[in-house]
């Protein structure tokens, strides 16, 4: 069985190396934005992993064949709006914009460092991230997953609070949600054994 990994805003490939130790008996293929070097793209996956960002790049054009969806620290809108008010506000995106603009690497640096995440190693190419900001703040996905979906969130997560959470994915009362205690916003890292165990228990499921 083929899984695709998808990493978030400012991330790379490099999130989904503990994970995919963990789940070595799977055909496991981690995709890459460019944002620190060269894209990769996964066209194909029976099961599509992502985290943050990379949900709503999931929904927007998701691997050929994907059959199943684990969304981990993800969501199917981010900005608010007036039909989605638990979004984060434009203003906060916005200020993002300017910053990205003014000085790539002190943007992404920051970022990082509100995750928890390592400051990169070198330099970023803040076209695609500029692309990615701006679908952050206008994509809208709602309602286009219909097959299995595993929702898996930090309940300390600062990027993507409990009432953004509880409006994710909020026409799937049928999805399976995790909530993971004292986890933030890099459950991928910090839940690996909890997200493996979870990723290999909907496989089963789907046979």
């Amino acid at each position: 069985m083929k899984i695709a990994f998808l990493h978030g805003w400012s991330g790379d490939r490099a999130l989904w190396r503990p994970l995919i130790a963990k789940l070595a008996e799977f055909d496991c293929h981690a995709d890459d934005r460019g944002y620190f070097g060269d894209p990769r793209v996964v066209d194909t996956a029976d099961i599509v992993v992502t985290h943050s960002f990379g949900t709503l790049r999931a929904l927007s054009d998701p691997p050929a064949g994907a059959r199943a969806l684990v969304a981990i620290n993800g969501f199917d809108c981010f900005a608010a709006r007036p039909d989605f008010p638990h979004g984060v506000p434009a203003r906060v995106l916005e200020r993002m914009q300017a910053r990205l603009a003014a000085d790539p690497l002190a943007a992404v640096t920051e970022f990082r460092a509100r995750v928890g995440a390592l400051a990169p190693q070198v330099m970023p190419d803040p076209a695609p991230l500029a692309a990615d900001l701006a679908r952050l703040r206008e994509d809208d996905r709602r309602g286009r997953w219909s097959g299995p979906l595993l929702v898996i969130h930090g309940a300390c997560d600062p990027i993507v609070p409990p009432p953004l959470q509880a409006a994710t994915f909020a026409d799937r009362p049928d999805a399976t949600r995790l909530t993971l205690p004292d986890h933030g916003h890099l459950a991928p890292l910090s839940a690996v054994i909890t997200c493996a165990a979870a990723i290999r228990d909907l496989a089963a499921r789907l046979g």
